[in-house]
């Protein structure tokens, strides 16, 4: 199983960049490509001023530029894994992904770096899409994270666990999700959040910085919800829940009782969490 060393980057935004950066950084070879060739400069031109850049400026050699999706040809390159980072509009991701196909075929990997659409929405415009996943970083990419791998029905086995070893080359923690799922894990999970704290500012309950300050004095964590927004961007953030309102609830939701039985199964065992010394996790060490 060979591993994934040149690597295309469709999109050279906020998120496109990040990951671009990320990826020469820790020795890949990158080709960052958008429609306008400024976005790809001003992007490089932001790596230049990271703090990472400093130590060691040759990595940044690594990422070169096109306005198109050839730029690789004349060296003779072949792309391993094409990453497709354009706005959370899935039309736009539907048209994208066909030209890539069209332009790379097998055995290149073509993945999705949506935020919140599943696999299956998106496979039928790629052609062979057992070479097609979700590969999703989380913005600040060039920090330590998770990375979630999903593929759907068509998805080769064999395409997730090349991801798995590359989001481990890159220093990150893979998650490979059972079973595709809007948001993945923790967008889903943060949704929910941020909504609840949109719902409270839009009531006029508190301002954003009291409910921020409720959630950071009680959880401990450095953000609140409307930091976190500002953090991730606000324009993503409407993306991602504008696109919450088109999953099937069907597929997504879970009746309480079933909530109440897995719950149920550790309080019977008297697993009731720190205070029994056992619940979802095991304390007695």
């Amino acid at each position: 199983m060979t591993a994934i060393e040149n690597v295309l980057i469709l999109g050279a935004g906020w998120v496109g960049q990040q990951t671009a950066a990320r990826l020469a950084r820790f020795g890949l070879s990158v080709w960052l490509a958008d429609r306008s060739l400024q976005v790809c400069t001003a992007a490089v031109e932001w790596m230049r001023e990271l703090p990472e850049f400093a130590p060691d400026p040759s990595w940044i050699d690594r990422v070169r530029i096109s306005p198109g999706m050839r730029e690789h040809d004349a060296m003779g390159v072949p792309i391993d894994l094409v990453i497709e980072s354009v706005p959370e509009q899935v039309s736009l991701k539907k048209r994208v992904l066909r030209e890539l196909s069209e332009t790379f075929p097998a055995p290149t990997i073509i993945a999705s770096n949506s935020s919140y659409f599943v696999p299956s929405m998106l496979s039928g415009y790629v052609s062979q899409p057992e070479r097609f996943a979700h590969l999703h970083f989380h913005v600040p990419v060039l920090e330590d994270s998770v990375v979630d791998i999903v593929g759907c029905a068509e998805t080769d086995p064999k395409v997730i666990e090349r991801l798995r070893r590359f989001a481990v080359r890159i220093g990150q923690q893979p998650l490979v999700l059972r079973r595709e799922h809007p948001g993945y894990i923790f967008n889903w999970l943060l949704q929910s959040v941020l909504r609840s704290a949109l719902e409270l500012a839009t009531l006029d309950v508190a301002d954003p910085a009291d409910i921020d300050k409720s959630w950071t004095a009680v959880t401990g964590m450095p953000l609140g919800p409307f930091g976190i927004m500002d953090r991730i961007g606000l324009d993503v953030i409407e993306q991602v829940l504008s696109n919450a309102r088109w999953a099937d609830a069907s597929e997504t939701e879970v009746p309480i009782e079933e909530l109440l039985k897995l719950l149920a199964a550790h309080t019977a065992a008297g697993e009731l969490g720190v205070k029994s010394k056992r619940g979802f996790y095991d304390y007695t060490q």
